[in-house]
C-alpha cells in the first residue's frame, strides 16, 4: 500500500474548484458527444473491429495494412479513415470478447470497466482519500480524451497505480499487474530500471512469467508468426506517424520526438533527441528508485515514462495526473503547484482552435524537475527499499 496525506494549504480551494469546472466540462462533452450519432472516428473503432477482423480473415493479415483498411470501411458505413493494428498480439487475448456485444454496448462495457479498475487502483494506491484522487483523474482532460476516444488510458494508468501499491509488501502481485502491462509496453518502459534500481527481484520474476503466459497464450491461439509481423511493421507505423506529425500537426502525441516533428524539425533530430531523453530518463528513475521518498519516485517513474518512449497520446497521459497527485503530498511550493494546474489543464488545447499549441512534452520535463526538486528536499534517501518513507506518512 501507498500511504498518503491530505494536500492542505491556501492551494486545496483552487485545485478544488479546478477540478469541479473540469468535471462539468468533461460530463457536458460527454453527454453531447453520446447524443450526436453517427460520429465516426472513435478509437474503439478499431478495438471492437480488431476481433472480428481476425474472426473473418487469416490473423496474420491483421498486419496487412490494406486489407484491414478495407474491412473497417466495409464494418463502418461512412468511414474513410483507417485504424491499423501496432499492438503485440497479446492484446487479442485482451479484447477478443468484444465479439459478443454490439457496438454501443461494448463502448459502454469498456468504458465502465476502465473507470472501475481505475477506482480500485486508487484504493489501493491512494487510501484515505482514493475517492477525491479518483474524482481528479476521471475529470481530467486527458481522462475526457480517454473516454471520448473510447482508448485504453484507464487501464494502463489503474495497472501502473496498482503494481506500485502493491510493490512495498507484495511484489508477486505487483509483478502480475506490471506483467498485464506488456499488453501495451510502451507505458511499462521505465518500469525495469524502476525495479532493477530497487532489487525487486520477485516483482521482475512475477512480472517475466505473467509475460510469457500471456505471450504463450497468443502462440497457442493466434499463428505464432504474428510477433515477427508485429516487429517487422512496428518501425514503419512509427516512421508514418512521424510523417503524419509533420503534415498533419498531430499534436495529441506528447512525447519529445513528436512534439520536435510538430515543430517542424527533422525525424533524424527527433530519434536523436529521444533517444536522449530516453538514457537521461532511465538515469533519473534509477536514481529515485535508490534515493528518493518511495512515492515521489513512483512520480518521477510515471512522467519519466512519457519522456522516454516515442509513441504515446494524451489519452494516455491520466498517469501523469497520477503523478501529480503523489506530489502533492510533498506539499509543494505555489509555483510547482502553478505547474502541475497547467500540466493538468494542458489537454484541453487539443478541443480549440490553439490546438497547435499543445507541445506537452515541455510541460512534461518541467513537471519532472518539480518532482525532483521535491524529492530531493524531502529527504536524500529513503529509509526502506520497501517502505514509503516516513516523511510522508498516512492520513491522519
Amino acid at each position: 500500500m501507498m500511504r498518503s496525506r491530505a494536500t492542505t494549504g491556501p492551494t486545496r480551494p483552487y485545485l478544488t474548484a479546478m477540478i469541479a469546472l473540469c468535471g462539468a466540462l468533461s460530463l457536458f462533452m460527454l453527454v453531447s458527444l453520446i447524443a450526436a450519432p453517427g460520429r465516426l472516428n472513435s478509437d474503439f473503432m478499431a478495438f471492437w473491429a480488431y476481433p472480428r477482423f481476425i474472426a473473418a480473415h487469416d490473423p496474420a493479415a491483421l498486419y496487412d495494412s490494406a486489407q484491414l483498411q478495407a474491412f473497417e470501411q466495409q464494418l463502418y458505413a461512412g468511414f474513410h479513415s483507417f485504424y491499423p493494428y501496432l499492438y503485440p498480439p497479446t492484446l487479442l487475448l485482451a479484447l477478443s470478447w468484444l465479439r459478443a456485444l454490439p457496438f454501443g454496448a461494448a463502448k459502454l462495457a469498456w468504458g465502465a470497466l476502465g473507470i472501475g479498475a481505475l477506482a480500485l487502483a486508487c484504493r489501493a494506491a491512494f487510501p484515505g482519500r482514493a475517492g477525491g484522487v479518483l474524482a481528479a483523474l476521471l475529470a481530467s482532460p486527458a481522462a475526457l480524451l480517454c473516454l471520448a476516444t473510447g482508448e485504453t488510458g484507464l487501464f494502463t494508468t489503474a495497472l501502473l497505480l496498482a503494481g506500485f501499491a502493491a510493490l512495498p509488501r507484495a511484489p508477486l502481485l505487483a509483478g502480475l499487474w506490471f506483467g498485464l502491462l506488456t499488453l501495451k509496453p510502451q507505458l511499462g518502459v521505465m518500469l525495469p530500471f524502476f525495479l532493477l534500481a530497487r532489487r525487486e527481484v520477485k516483482a521482475i520474476l512475477a512480472a517475466c512469467l505473467t509475460a510469457l503466459v500471456l505471450n504463450g497464450a497468443s502462440a497457442v491461439i493466434y499463428p505464432a508468426r504474428l510477433w515477427r509481423l508485429w516487429w517487422r511493421t512496428l518501425p514503419a507505423y512509427q516512421d508514418s506517424y512521424f510523417h503524419a506529425a509533420k503534415a498533419l500537426n498531430l499534436n495529441i502525441l506528447i512525447t519529445p520526438s513528436a512534439n520536435i516533428v510538430a515543430l517542424g524539425g527533422s525525424i533524424g533530430l527527433a530519434w536523436a533527441v529521444q533517444m536522449l531523453c530516453a538514457l537521461a530518463m532511465a538515469g533519473v528513475v534509477i536514481w529515485a528508485a535508490r534515493r528518493a521518498p518511495y512515492r515521489l519516485a513512483v512520480a518521477v517513474t510515471l512522467v519519466a515514462g512519457f519522456l522516454a518512449q516515442p509513441h504515446a497520446y494524451a489519452y494516455d497521459s491520466i498517469a501523469v495526473v497520477a503523478a501529480l497527485a503523489l506530489a502533492l503530498e510533498a506539499r509543494p511550493g505555489a509555483i510547482w503547484v502553478a505547474l502541475g494546474m497547467a500540466t493538468y489543464l494542458a489537454p484541453l488545447l487539443l478541443l480549440s482552435p490553439w490546438h497547435r499549441a499543445f507541445i506537452d512534452a515541455t510541460l512534461l520535463a518541467a513537471c519532472l524537475t518539480g518532482i525532483i526538486t521535491l524529492a530531493f528536499a524531502a529527504r536524500n534517501g529513503a529509509d526502506s527499499n520497501h517502505e514509503p518513507d516516513p516523511l510522508l506518512p498516512p492520513l491522519a
